[in-house]
């Protein structure tokens, strides 16, 4: 029998103790001790294991717990640690990755519910050490009649109880710790949130006499002048910075030694193009969510296709949010990562939620994506300005479906258009066909608003053309694919209906001169090229094959056609 993988938790006593696959990531404890003198703030895209090891972390530490949990892991072979830690701490663990409000009183009562839920789990109302007040305000956390004062210094009470009944320091631990300030933005009570974790974190980790440390971890930062006001003993460690960057996320020998394990060795190339590709530092890592998810369905089918299992788990608030502000200006930074590009934006994890309200543009929005996983760094160009790339396929192909989705709502466009696009190239007719696209080139970029919001057209018309033309090739029943792999490589659009029985293969040229004859040349070079290519193999299941050339110029195309079969 072979070990289940750990889908739908992420605790850590439940995944050993419940014999489940585990990627040991132990080590993070002994890198977390290294430095016991100050709090840590460590940023990760959600789903990159943050719980587990936070879990993992709490399980280590925490007085009374079993020290066979880490029996055979690269921890156990630390004994000085080991003796010097394990099992020996007082233990504070929240998560608030579920507190989801929609006005803060909601909110103020979540948070009230869970640390009230701490208290009782620590038993902190059975110690005689507490007074009649002190007991009086840890029954308030847990029967929803908290104020934000008794919020405020509720961890410090806590650590002070812990404190007396132990005689021991506590140590901090806060897993999701910006779930509530984002809900907060996008609900619109940013401020009393800010505030009352001003007020929180400041009391349970500026100056406390009764913690060792603290760890918290998160997606996005929010600045100290927010929050942290006063806080000047946490260090903030992003995927930029060279600590802790093995712990979160797989590296290519663990990848490996899964699909080994499963006996899945066959399917490596198809995982590293996938979910490879991420920076963590120096460190390379796949997506660890991914990696899991997509082992368990090969386990269940050897041949499955792999899946967008990060991507299709997340909202595209970030990529819809920065296309309505920029428009064609930032579809074109989007369609080079797509096609593989590198872009290069200033990163900052000092920005803070509210940024993203008070920003012009969707400069705050690019370093939000970074953080948030759609990104990952290649190289420091200068400042707070890197190069940034879409780190793999998934990646690519969720940026793709955005960038498609917000431009059928933004783009003058419909399905009649399309069904006569369609039409045109199956029947041959290049100019009918030249009509729809240039008819459709000309609205967008002479529009005032939508696409062409907020100064877009300071950049070239010419790169966006690819991405207009797939859209309005998307918005009829026709599947279509773009860069699909084909023959001896990739054919820039791949159009397919099995209504039809037929497939249409298009490879686009840009021309410097938009006189007919240089355009007309053009989009011959581009039919020839779908055949040296031989692209018309991903059609071989299709009675109709139709190659299409098109060359662009500015606001105009001249289009090629060539029936293959």
């Amino acid at each position: 029998m072979k070990k289940i993988l750990p889908i739908s938790t992420d605790d850590f006593p439940t995944v050993i103790n419940g014999g489940c696959y585990f990627v040991d990531k132990s080590m993070f404890i002994a890198e977390v001790l290294g430095n016991m003198s100050e709090s840590k703030l460590i940023l990760r895209p959600r789903r990159f294991g943050k719980s587990l090891n936070m879990s993992m972390l709490k399980a280590f530490l925490e007085i009374g717990s079993p020290r066979e949990l880490f029996n055979g892991l690269a921890i156990s072979e630390q004994k000085d640690l080991c003796d010097a830690h394990q099992a020996q701490h007082p233990v504070v663990f929240l998560s608030f990755k579920d507190i989801g409000a929609s006005d803060f009183g909601q909110a103020l009562e979540m948070l009230a519910t869970k640390i009230g839920r701490e208290a009782k789990r620590l038993g902190i109302s059975s110690f005689a050490e507490l007074d009649v007040d002190e007991l009086a305000i840890i029954r308030k956390l847990s029967n929803e009649t908290a104020t934000v004062n008794n919020v405020d210094g509720s961890i410090y009470l806590i650590t002070d109880a812990l404190f007396r009944h132990y005689g021991k320091k506590a140590i901090v631990l806060i897993d999701e710790y910006d779930a509530p300030i984002n809900q907060a933005c996008q609900m619109g009570y940013y401020d009393e949130m800010a505030g009352l974790f001003r007020g929180l974190l400041g009391q349970a980790l500026k100056s406390n006499p009764f913690v060792e440390f603290g760890v918290l971890t998160g997606i996005l930062h929010v600045s100290m002048a927010n929050v942290y006001s006063g806080v000047n003993n946490i260090s903030v460690y992003s995927a930029l910075d060279e600590e802790y960057g093995e712990h979160f996320g797989f590296t290519e020998e663990e990848v490996a030694a899964m699909l080994s394990y499963y006996s899945l060795e066959e399917r490596m190339a198809d995982m590293k193009e996938y979910y490879d590709g991420y920076r963590m530092g120096s460190y390379k890592v796949y997506n660890p969510w991914s990696v899991v998810n997509a082992c368990y369905d090969m386990i269940l089918e050897p041949g499955a296709e792999l899946e967008r299992h990060w991507a299709n788990t997340a909202t595209n608030d970030l990529v819809q949010d920065m296309l309505k502000r920029d428009g064609l200006e930032a579809l074109s930074s989007i369609e080079d990562l797509i096609s593989g590009g590198t872009v290069e934006k200033m990163v900052s994890i000092m920005a803070t939620y509210r940024d993203l309200i008070d920003t012009p543009g969707s400069e705050a929005l690019w370093g939000m994506m970074f953080m948030a996983g759609y990104l990952t760094w290649v190289r420091r160009v200068n400042n707070h300005f890197y190069e940034l790339r879409a780190p793999n396929l998934e990646i690519r192909d969720a940026l793709r479906k955005d960038a498609l989705s917000w431009a059928k709502s933004a783009m003058p466009i419909d399905k009649r258009k399309a069904d006569e696009l369609y039409e045109a190239m199956l029947a041959g007719n290049a100019e009918e066909a030249e009509a729809v696209i240039n008819d459709l080139l000309e609205n967008v970029f002479s529009a005032s608003d939508g696409v062409a919001a907020h100064g877009s057209f300071t950049i070239s018309q010419e790169r966006h053309c690819h991405l207009i033309t797939a859209v309005l090739l998307a918005c009829s029943s026709w599947d279509v694919k773009s860069e699909a792999e084909s023959g001896d490589g990739y054919a820039d659009i791949v159009c397919t209906s099995k209504n039809a029985n037929a497939a249409i293969i298009i490879e686009e040229k840009h021309s410097a001169k938009s006189d007919d004859g240089s355009l007309s040349e053009k989009a011959e070079e581009a039919i020839e090229q779908i055949i040296a290519m031989r692209h018309s193999q991903a059609a071989q299941s299709y009675k109709t094959v139709v190659a299409v050339g098109i060359a662009y110029a500015s606001r105009m195309c001249k289009i090629a056609i060539k029936q293959l079969r």
